[in-house]
């Protein structure tokens, strides 16, 4: 096989972190590659070398200087004050506000007017919602036909 199996896949393989049909990939993989075989092996001999280290024990003074540093903390206004916050928040900001301005100036002089739109859509459901032949709501189309009459051109500008 001219195709290796990636590291990752390697160490999964040896934790036992595989799905069954990748596991069975990689195990027909390694059956025929001399190369993958021989990394699996040396990260075996890693594992076992780090296990067998020597563990060691934190001095009690570095934790206590550790933890006093990250119970004090640094006070609100310095980490506010640095550029690297203000930088970013600043682009952002500016893009903001040249995306508003040029939809501003890209929005469609004559817009129209909601009433109108609402008066009909209003309308259109009562009348879908009962027959022609209802008296009663026929004199509330026409009610609402009154009440949102549509105004002339000069109204709107």
């Amino acid at each position: 096989m001219n195709d290796h199996l990636d590291g990752a896949d390697i160490s999964a393989f040896l934790d036992g972190a595989l799905a069954l049909e990748d596991r069975a990939r990689v195990d027909a993989h390694l059956s025929s590659c001399s190369a993958c075989r021989a990394e699996l092996e040396s990260l075996r001999h890693l594992k076992l070398a780090l296990s067998a280290a020597p563990r060691r024990t934190m001095p009690a003074d570095l934790a206590l200087s550790l933890e006093r540093r990250l119970v004090a903390g640094a006070p609100w206004w310095r980490s506010a004050a640095r550029p690297a916050i203000w930088v970013p928040a600043g682009a952002v900001a500016a893009a903001a506000l040249a995306v508003g301005m040029w939809m501003r100036a890209a929005a469609p002089v004559d817009e129209l007017p909601l009433a109108p739109l609402m008066a009909a859509h209003a309308r259109s459901s009562a009348e879908g919602l009962t027959g022609e032949d209802n008296l009663v709501a026929s004199a509330y189309s026409d009610q609402l036909a009154a009440s949102y009459e549509t105004p002339s051109d000069g109204d709107y500008q």
